[in-house]
């Protein structure tokens, strides 16, 4: 270890308790996404923590036609409109000569429901011995807090950074992505992307692409007393799934070399359903949700041809969906998926690396994710070379979520040691 690194760990250790307060006020601040009152109090904390930090702050308001026309959109049902999708704040370097880092992680968590399945306050930011519990605790304003005080590390140490350091604190993560991508759009792309995401200490190298579709199947509606002679659309709706569910099991019988040790890495998620309107009534109408995955390389257009192929052969061996088709709509999260086979030519996942080493003692392994982030901009969009990495934690959205204390620090530590192995040092 230099001495330049150690001076960096030592003020991480001297912070920490800080660190831990700073997460807590990001855990206490109920960022569900869709609920915009606390997505502007969550962001107006990083406002204040990067003016603190003398960072030229520039709050991201955007709207569709900013951004629709661009890689990697997701098409989605509500408005942008006053919400704070991204807070940018540049540590912009004197000396020059170095490359620029986007340090990036989202702040919109999803939903606590049902509550009864706590055990704590879901923001409560509550410490127990290593754990600090609540949602997004791990997912992922945890490896937020590594972020801002690695940089915060960084200045106090006196360092000056040859490439500018980018940091973004991103809303919509969880349903489209198009908080990084409205970043993006005002021209904060960097030479390379770290998103601290909770992959337990890993380097990610691949992850799977993700569609949200949404179906709406219709029945013939009436009395109960003859619900013989009636469809019923909720019924229709789960004969629909279960054809789902078998495209879900052609899509796993393929082979992706990223994913060939996991048994299925494809999982279509049937994540929302409402239906009917009365238990005496036959109902007229099921809508339903799904998340899809498909392998890195394939083009969500593509897979949502595939889908809809699928669909319309199902109800042609059915007279009255094939009648009644149902209507099928597309939102939310239209993400390509990633892969890096080659991680030892990958520069900044060997930063990553080195930084991990020299921070735990231990090498560094590679994770292929089964979920998606908005690390899918940065390299299948602008081609950048970039990754996730951040701390340990478990629960992620599902109750009792909580991070390891101990793992936020490491991973403050590694990647404050990946800015100054990336950005250099002006001496």
């Amino acid at each position: 270890m230099s001495e330049l690194l150690k001076k960096v760990y030592d003020t991480i250790d001297q912070q920490f308790d800080d660190q831990v307060k700073y997460l807590q006020d990001l855990v206490r601040q109920p960022s569900i996404l869709g609920n915009e009152a606390a997505e502007r109090a969550v962001q107006e904390v990083n406002n204040y923590t990067f003016h603190g930090m003398n960072l030229d702050v520039t709050p991201i308001i955007a709207d569709h036609s900013q951004m629709v026309h661009l890689p990697g959109y997701s098409p989605v049902e509500w408005s942008f409109r006053n919400r704070p999708l991204g807070m940018v704040g540049v540590w912009k370097s004197r000396r020059g000569g170095g490359k620029s880092l986007v340090l990036n992680g989202h702040v919109d968590v999803v939903d606590v429901t049902p509550l009864r399945q706590w055990k704590r306050d879901p923001f409560g930011a509550q410490v127990e011995g290593d754990r600090l519990f609540g949602r997004g605790a791990a997912d992922m304003k945890g490896g937020v807090s590594a972020l801002v005080f690695a940089t915060k590390a960084l200045q106090k140490a006196g360092i000056e950074l040859k490439g500018d350091l980018i940091l973004q604190t991103v809303l919509e993560e969880e349903g489209t992505g198009n908080g990084s991508l409205a970043c993006m759009a005002r021209g904060f792309v960097g030479d390379a992307c770290l998103i601290p995401e909770p992959f337990e200490q890993k380097i990610l190298t691949a992850e799977v692409g993700v569609l949200w579709m949404r179906a709406d199947v219709f029945g013939s509606a009436g009395h109960t007393r003859a619900a013989s002679t009636m469809v019923n659309a909720i019924d229709k709706a789960y004969q629909l799934v279960a054809a789902m569910r078998q495209l879900e099991q052609q899509w796993n019988q393929e082979r992706h070399p990223a994913f060939a040790d996991q048994p299925h890495p494809l999982n279509f998620n049937l994540g929302l359903i409402k239906g009917g309107n009365w238990p005496s009534s036959v109902p007229a109408h099921c809508e339903f949700s799904m998340r899809l995955s498909m392998y890195p390389g394939v083009d969500p257009e593509k897979a949502k041809r595939q889908v809809q192929a699928h669909i319309d052969q199902f109800c042609a061996d059915d007279p009255w969906l094939k009648a009644n088709p149902p209507e099928i709509t597309w939102y939310g999260h239209h993400d390509w998926g990633v892969y890096e086979p080659n991680p030892e030519r990958n520069p900044l996942m060997q930063s990553v690396a080195r930084a991990h080493t020299d921070v735990t003692g231990t090498p560094v392994e590679y994770h292929n994710s089964t979920a998606c982030t908005d690390v899918r901009f940065w390299t299948e969009h602008w081609h950048k070379p970039s990754t996730c990495y951040g701390p340990i934690g478990e629960q992620l959205h599902a109750a009792n979520e909580w991070v390891s204390l101990k793992s936020v620090s490491e991973t403050t530590k590694v990647v404050a040691a990946t800015v100054i192995d990336w950005c250099g040092v002006a001496h």
